[in-house]
């Protein structure tokens, strides 16, 4: 209790712009869209890219005897499972 009475004009400040949604609409404030278009992105195109290069990298190492049968299998099922996740997860979208 003793610090909320020391304190009351910084909780108060505080609690304004917490329950205003003005001070969010700013100009130049960005709201979130952009960084959710970017995660957007990196979900639907680029890990399951990176995933499906891993799997090819996995097999060309397999093919030149760098890595035997069950690093490939562990690595193959990790990269489509991880690809495929960040697919699906992409198709229900992040933001409005």
């Amino acid at each position: 209790m003793n610090f909320a009475k020391k304190n009351i004009g910084y909780i108060l400040f505080a609690m304004a712009f917490v329950l205003s949604p003005t001070f969010a609409m700013a100009a130049g404030v960005d709201t979130g869209s952009s960084s959710l278009t970017s995660m957007q992105t990196w979900l639907d195109t680029w890990i399951p890219l990176a995933a499906t290069l891993a799997v090819i990298g996995a097999g060309l190492a397999l093919a030149a005897h760098l890595i035997n049968w069950g690093v490939a299998w562990k690595l193959g099922a990790g990269m489509i499972i991880i690809g495929s996740a960040s697919y699906i997860v992409s198709l229900f979208g992040l933001g409005s």
